[in-house]
């Protein structure tokens, strides 16, 4: 039963990888196309073996994870999801940004499900105490290349994932600091995140996120290439070491 379960799940892999593969020259058309617009438009995917988000495992089975956005003068209006290939787990955020220099100003808003909740899936339910949409505010500054850091501040302000179980909203913060780098050609992105208060990533104040990202083109054919990832993070609050591989498209 075991094994049976497992070549499911790989066959289910591997197909998903075989359409996007199919469908990842025309992405690069629609990309090439719109690239000197003012209105722009953008279209993707990641396959990650397992779903990671700031320090906290929110999926352990291989996702896919599409997402679009069209952008004009610096307003950005995108989607982002996460679908789990053998385990329960849906994810459907939408965000809305303004990038003003350095700046990036963005609020959020995700939703989740999992297990018995995907049984009772009910996107649009906007009640306080039901939603399962979560909202949250973040201001993100990337510098230059003579000064490669970024620093990320997001607080959550409403709903479902920044609830205390009695009504109050705990308004879940985290910070992150990052550098970037580049090794033989490979960029590295070395980051550090923690929250300043008991929240959704940690009991009480404290680093959750430590570790590094690296990015390298494979080369699939002559006139293809696919970005490959590698994400290696700690998180001290939890204890807990991760290492994801995934594949953007």
């Amino acid at each position: 039963m075991v094994l049976t379960q497992i070549n499911n799940t790989m066959k289910r892999f591997f197909l998903i990888l075989l359409i996007i593969c199919a469908l990842a020259p025309i992405n690069r058309l629609l990309a090439s196309s719109t690239s000197e617009d003012s209105l722009s438009f953008n279209l993707n995917a990641d396959l990650v073996s397992r779903y990671l988000w700031r320090g906290l495992q929110f999926s352990p089975s291989s996702n896919i994870q599409p997402y679009a956005s069209i952008s004009y003068k610096g307003i950005e209006f995108g989607a982002w999801a996460s679908y789990g290939l053998s385990v329960p787990f849906v994810e459907t955020d939408l965000y809305l940004s303004y990038s003003m220099g350095q700046f990036t100003f963005t609020v959020n808003d995700y939703y989740t499900a999992s297990d018995d909740s995907l049984e009772n899936y009910d996107y649009l339910n906007l009640k306080k105490s039901e939603t399962r949409h979560a909202l949250e505010g973040s201001i993100t500054y990337e510098g230059s290349e003579s000064f490669p850091v970024s620093l990320t501040a997001a607080t959550f302000f409403a709903g479902y994932d920044d609830n205390d179980g009695e009504g109050n909203i705990d308004y879940s913060t985290y910070f992150e600091f990052a550098y970037n780098a580049n090794l033989s050609g490979i960029p590295l992105r070395l980051f550090v995140g923690g929250t300043p208060q008991k929240g959704l990533y940690s009991d009480n104040a404290n680093i959750v996120n430590v570790g590094l990202n690296a990015t390298k083109q494979l080369k699939i054919s002559s006139s293809l290439e696919i970005p490959a990832f590698i994400t290696l993070a700690v998180n001290p609050n939890s204890k807990d070491m991760f290492f994801v591989f995934g594949l953007t498209f």
